[in-house]
């Protein structure tokens, strides 16, 4: 029997089968005549589970059918308003699957931190195996189940804490009791991290600027100060360039130009986890507040005087309302590029767009850039890219909406110029050109002059 593809409706809390506010918004689509090809699944975002393991894999499973969201043709939100952090997750982890979902606005800005390891895992950036689900009962089930992977005594914490608050190092029988206790606190299981220490990481206007070094007291597994934990100062160029950038890449994850990022190191196998990335986190407050306050005032004006100073580390050339690129590393060796000073980003056609776990256990990208008349590829077949150097950020479209894309670094050569570029990447094919280059890329190397291409308008005739 032919498999029909899975709709899959998402409603905050569950209800009963027949009610319009749950399974019986379906029913009434499928009563009407539609829905005939499809197969039909109405889950509640209460009953979600959610768990991200060391590997870099993901899944969210309803703990009610026992189904996976990745099996879904296509996900709508019907109700989620009552939920937003367990939505904000959910969205997350469809983008990065390439599972087409709706609304895109249940990506959202909201940050709890099942929302933020959903976001780190899209962007390969690893974090200790994690579980979440919002009904204690729920939890309860998940946490036995999963025993293996959390250890004998794991890490039980609020949600939407902060400073160490409703932190716990439990048993399995321990997190029991405290679930009981705490009734109305939805909780995140981790797995617990042997570690000597961690680094907490001033990340400020994308850039490390301020890291201390903390110890825990011995009295609790914590290693905050607000725990008692002592903490060290250290410039930050002797932080090795590796954690810097793993903390500059959470918090570009998430979306945060200015954040605390704490990474603990694993004591047996040496590996680095962030276990948090906090929105300003403890800049006036804390310790070594002082230098903390230097050098977050010193991006502050940093970040001014970028706004007025731009760099040509080569004279500006001309360039028309139109160009030929070629983006070697993709396999394109012919791409036609409409400019456009109105875009600050630029975008390329691209297919089959998703994240994916290669034979080292990292989370990378794949795409497809398809040839056609405008685009030509090295052999012109359909290049398959993967690449580890890839994040997502927001954009704005031409009709006013904002989503997030996939983007990606690569090299690109322009009127004989070849320099380092940022791509997003979207499907294009209802447009014109393959490729559209914004003034971020155009900024101090060309000078746009729209009538360049007049006189050779043939070439552009396709």
């Amino acid at each position: 029997m032919e498999n029909k593809p899975l709709i899959i409706f998402v409603f905050s809390a569950e209800g009963s089968q027949t009610s319009t506010r749950y399974a019986g918004f379906a029913r009434r689509l499928q009563k009407a005549g539609g829905l005939k090809n499809s197969d039909v699944l109405t889950v509640a975002l209460e009953n979600l589970l959610f768990t991200v393991s060391e590997d870099g894999s993901a899944d969210v499973v309803d703990m009610s059918s026992g189904r996976s969201m990745s099996e879904a043709a296509l996900i709508y939100m019907k109700s989620r308003w009552g939920f937003p952090e367990e939505a904000s997750a959910l969205a997350n982890y469809l983008l990065h699957r390439g599972i087409p979902f709706m609304d895109t606005s249940a990506l959202g800005s909201v940050m709890s931190k099942i929302a933020t390891t959903m976001r780190l895992w899209g962007s390969g950036v690893a974090v200790p195996f994690t579980l979440y689900v919002r009904r204690h009962d729920r939890m309860v089930t998940a946490l036995r189940s999963y025993e293996h992977q959390l250890g004998e005594r794991f890490i039980l914490k609020d949600a939407k804490g902060a400073k160490g608050k409703l932190n716990f190092f439990v048993t399995y029988d321990e997190a029991l009791v405290v679930l009981e206790q705490n009734p109305d606190v939805q909780f995140v299981a981790q797995r617990f991290i042997e570690n000597d220490g961690d680094y907490r990481v001033g990340v400020y206007v994308g850039k490390s600027a301020f890291v201390i070094v903390r110890k825990g007291s011995g009295d609790t597994h914590l290693n905050n100060t607000s725990a008692g934990g002592t903490a060290t100062y250290m410039p930050v160029n002797e932080l090795s360039a590796k954690y810097r950038a793993l903390a500059e890449n959470a918090s570009r994850a998430v979306d945060l130009q200015v954040s605390g990022v704490d990474i603990i190191v694993d004591r047996v196998t040496g590996k680095p986890y962030i276990l948090e990335v906090n929105q300003g986190s403890q800049i006036v407050t804390g310790a070594y507040t002082d230098e903390n306050m230097i050098a977050f005032a010193n991006a502050l004006e940093g970040a001014v005087r970028g706004r007025y100073v731009r760099k040509r580390a080569q004279p500006t050339r001309m360039i028309g309302r139109r160009s030929i690129a070629k983006l070697k590393d993709l396999g394109a060796v012919k791409v036609f590029a409409k400019i456009d000073t109105g875009a600050y980003s630029s975008t390329l056609h691209a297919k089959n767009i998703h994240t994916a776990v290669n034979e080292d256990g990292e989370r990378v990208l794949r795409f497809d850039v398809v040839p056609s008349a405008q685009l030509e590829t090295k052999d012109g077949k359909i290049q398959t890219v993967e690449t580890k150097d890839f994040f997502v950020q927001r954009v704005r479209s031409s009709n006013g909406v904002t989503e997030e894309r996939f983007s990606i670094k690569t090299r690109m050569t322009l009127e004989s110029r070849i320099f380092s570029a940022v791509l997003t990447l979207s499907d294009r094919s209802e447009m014109g050109y393959p490729l559209l280059i914004g003034r971020r890329l155009i900024r101090s190397r060309f000078i746009v002059n729209v009538e360049l291409n007049e006189d050779n308008s043939s070439e552009w005739n396709y």
